[in-house]
């Protein structure tokens, strides 16, 4: 549901989020909400310049139960440096806001209830988001890194299980502090678990997707660019286009040398080749069907 734009990009809220707030005006804490609700936008916002900085551009910033979520209209997730620098913006955002919370507190003092709040939140949403799952600032930082070492796909599979090992971690801790000890703020844990799980299922799956866009935009890329790095594989005449598209690493441009099974070259396949034996034939195709320039 859109309530309104933030410099100029439509400003989406979760159902979820809607009942949170209900929640919260019912139990008195709407004033918290919104002070949260402020904190989360300034965390956005970290993300929009910094990716505005970068010649990107926002789609839309949406608000979840446990923060929020800046989408960004570019193939931002193949550009790994680029992605690890918008994810951390978030964060560090929230720590210049604890900076200047304890600085105002310093000379102009504010009541301890409300300070120590502002503090936490901030402190909190820190916490949360540097975890090491997708997608939150951590496991986009995680995948940024993980691409040059394993390609996007086989990054993403290896975050969003991140991401699944932690929301079972959270919904254990949650169970445990509401069965055991009664804690109501316990059950904010349960809740950040549930939803962590269903947005890293989403990351997944649009992974095939988005990646696919990459490749069939490669080509005007090169013509923009003219000049860009490139990494040589080697795989053999049997291997499935399927197998060598795995071991893509963003933003190069791949090269694959093609050996016999004697380990002979017997050609060369070109990223652009691949990609178009890739809509042709499919993932099962071979890179003999492919190889033009024979030794």
């Amino acid at each position: 549901m859109r309530i309104g734009y933030f410099l100029g990009i439509p400003v989406l809220v979760n159902p979820f989020f809607l009942l949170l707030v209900l929640f919260c005006s019912i139990t008195g804490l709407l004033v918290q909400v919104g002070l949260l609700f402020a904190i989360v936008l300034w965390h956005e916002l970290a993300h929009v310049l910094v990716a505005k900085s970068h010649g990107l551009q926002v789609a839309e910033i949406e608000l979840l139960p446990f923060g929020g979520v800046a989408r960004i209209d570019e193939l931002l997730q193949l550009n790994p440096p680029v992605e690890a620098w918008v994810a951390v913006a978030g964060p560090l955002s929230n720590l210049v806001l604890v900076g200047l919370g304890f600085f105002v507190q310093s000379y102009f003092p504010q009541p301890d209830y409300w300070f120590l709040f502002f503090i936490q939140a901030n402190l909190a949403m820190v916490a949360i988001n540097l975890l090491p799952a997708l997608p939150l600032d951590g496991g986009r930082i995680l995948r940024s890194y993980l691409v040059g070492r394993f390609g996007y796909r086989k990054a993403t599979e290896r975050a969003v299980f991140g991401a699944i090992v932690i929301a079972c971690a959270l919904l254990s801790l949650g169970f445990v502090g509401v069965y055991f000890y009664g804690s109501m703020g316990a059950s904010s844990l349960i809740v950040i678990a549930f939803f962590l799980y269903i947005v890293a299922q989403k990351e997944k799956k649009s992974a095939a997707y988005v990646f696919m866009r990459y490749l069939t935009r490669k080509k005007l890329e090169l013509r923009l660019q003219r000049v860009m790095v490139a990494k040589e594989l080697v795989a053999t005449v049997e291997t499935s286009l399927g197998e060598v598209l795995h071991q893509f690493t963003p933003p190069h441009y791949h090269i694959i040398w093609v050996v016999n099974l004697d380990g002979e070259i017997t050609g060369i396949v070109t990223e652009m080749e691949l990609i178009n034996g890739l809509l042709e034939t499919g993932i099962h195709g071979k890179l003999s069907e492919l190889t033009k320039y024979r030794f």
